[in-house]
C-alpha cells in the first residue's frame, strides 16, 4: 500500500501593498517591489522572473522590526506577461519572523480599512 503525500495549502489574504525588498537567488541580488503581501507569502514585479521551484532568500523592512526581516521563499508562480512577476511562499519562518509578518498584515489591514472608510465617507 502506498502512501499519498497530502499537502495542506494556507490561504491567506493578500493585501496590496509596495514595499520595496531584496531578493537574492544562489548568483545575485536585485531590489525589486512587492505588489501584495500575506502572512504566507508576497508577489513581487520583476522583468525576469525565476522559474517555479526556486528557492530564494528575500528581505525586507517592516514598522515592526529594527532590523530587516530575512525569509526563505519558493518561487510558486513565475510569468512574464503582462508585466514580469512572481508569487512567492514563504518557507520554515521561525515565530519570532512569523508573528512580525502576522503584525505587519494586521496593521496594512486596518490601514487599507481606514484608507476605504476615508474615501467612501468624503473626509
Amino acid at each position: 500500500m502506498s502512501k499519498e503525500k497530502v499537502v495542506i495549502r494556507e490561504r491567506s489574504r493578500r493585501i496590496p501593498v509596495e514595499i520595496s525588498c531584496w531578493l537574492a537567488g544562489a548568483d545575485d541580488a536585485s531590489c525589486i517591489p512587492t505588489y501584495d503581501l500575506s502572512d504566507t507569502g508576497v508577489s513581487v514585479l520583476c522583468h525576469d522572473p525565476l522559474p517555479e521551484g526556486r528557492v530564494v532568500r528575500l528581505q525586507f523592512f517592516t514598522p515592526l522590526a529594527a532590523e530587516a526581516v530575512t525569509v526563505a521563499a519558493e518561487v510558486v508562480w513565475s510569468r512574464t506577461e503582462p508585466e514580469g512577476g512572481m508569487g512567492l511562499r514563504f518557507l520554515d519562518m521561525d515565530e519570532k519572523t512569523r508573528s512580525v509578518m502576522r503584525e505587519t498584515v494586521r496593521l496594512l489591514r486596518l490601514r487599507e480599512k481606514a484608507a476605504y472608510q476615508l474615501r467612501e465617507t468624503g473626509e
